[in-house]
């Protein structure tokens, strides 16, 4: 019976083993640890995605953990798919080769779609099977993969490679990006600078870490013997909010909040700064379909605060005071007739020889009237 049991045990964590090995998507902690100290029995490791700057990101981390510097010409090689459509073995052949210094290699592949696969193949096909020995380890950087991608389809069946997904962030990864960066240089958000910031930034990696430097570098790092520097709105308007963006957003908040003379204050300047009409139309359409957006969501059963979370990017929380009154008063109906007038006001802006400024100046303050009337909605 103790022999029985001991067999048991021993099919149960030889499963256990090869689940673990199917599980080639990496996720969250295992993803992080995998960043920090690529494991020796891996080979390969797709790294894909729609957001190109996590993707990079992602890819020269592992790099750096794999060889000191990567552009040691010993140590480290790169790989088009023009380089391998000629020769799809050399992948395999150069990821089996020796490292004259000793250690192991970096092997890198920027690919579209499927265009390393039969490369990838040869390599994987060979570590899984047994005939290969790898001292590198292959990092193939590729765009968005459908699931149907025969390169995706590989990594995912492999024993001997790993997939990364690099998804757009969500406005709590940008948080937590921000809040470290922040950190490392001794700063601290203000809770109000960080709901800004982060619904300023968009859904590429690379450009928010580049706006968040610029944030860092504006506000200044902080000195050693001073204790932490908050970042605040007033510094995250100065230095990520475009002034014209700026402008326009007021002009279109005035007009769906009713405030005509804000909105003639707001027309003036822009027409001062040469904002171009084209430009006024979107940002009021912006703030008509995010309105519409918060009331479907209304009408579903959420809360109008949870609408406004849902919002992509989010109601900075100081605007959501202004914005809950909206919802109040731009119900569906006026809504999608708000949405009508605006794209006729488009289409007559762009007309030849029409007055745009004039067409569309004049829609943005029937707006302002519509929003002003309390009757019937």
């Amino acid at each position: 019976m103790c022999g029985a049991s001991t067999r048991t045990k021993g099919r149960r964590r030889q499963s256990r083993t090869r689940n673990s090995l199917a599980v080639t998507a990496l996720k969250s902690n295992a993803l992080e640890r995998f960043i920090k100290a690529p494991a020796v029995d891996i080979a390969a490791a797709l790294v894909f995605g729609p957001d190109a700057g996590l993707v990079r990101e992602r890819a020269h981390a592992i790099a750096v953990n794999v060889v000191p510097d990567v552009n040691d010409p010993f140590n480290a090689i790169e790989f088009t798919d023009q380089d391998l459509k000629g020769d799809p073995a050399q992948l395999a052949d150069e990821a089996a080769a020796l490292s004259f210094l000793g250690g192991r290699r970096l092997i890198r592949v920027r690919t579209a779609g499927d265009g390393a696969f039969e490369a990838a193949k040869r390599l994987i096909d060979g570590v899984d099977g047994g005939h290969v020995k790898s001292n590198a380890l292959v990092v193939i950087e590729a765009g968005d993969l459908a699931k149907t991608s025969r390169l995706r389809r590989l990594f995912d069946a492999a024993k001997h490679a790993v997939s990364i997904a690099c998804y757009e962030d969500k406005p709590e990864d940008l948080a937590a990006l921000a809040v470290a960066m922040a950190a490392k240089e001794g700063l601290k958000f203000e809770t109000d600078a960080l709901e800004f910031a982060v619904s300023l930034l968009g859904a590429d990696r690379g450009i928010s870490r580049s706006e968040l430097e610029k944030l860092i570098l504006f506000v200044g790092p902080a000195e050693t013997d001073r204790s932490t520097i908050t970042i605040c709105a007033d510094d995250v308007r100065a230095c990520l909010v475009d002034s014209e963006d700026e402008a326009l957003h007021e002009a279109a908040a005035a007009a769906l909040n009713g405030d005509a003379r804000a909105l003639a204050a707001s027309l003036r300047r822009l027409s001062a700064g040469g904002a171009s009409e084209v430009g006024l139309v979107r940002a009021l359409q912006r703030e008509v379909t995010r309105l519409s957006f918060a009331q479907n969501a209304i009408a579903d059963g959420a809360s109008p605060r949870d609408a406004m979370q849902k919002l992509r990017p989010p109601v900075f929380y100081g605007d959501q005071r202004a914005f809950s009154q909206r919802l109040k008063v731009w119900s569906r109906a006026r809504l999608a007739a708000a949405s009508d007038m605006l794209l006729e006001a488009e289409a007559g802006a762009k007309a030849t020889g029409a007055p745009g400024r004039a067409i569309v100046e004049r829609a943005a303050l029937r707006l302002a009237a519509l929003a002003g009337d309390r009757g019937e909605r």
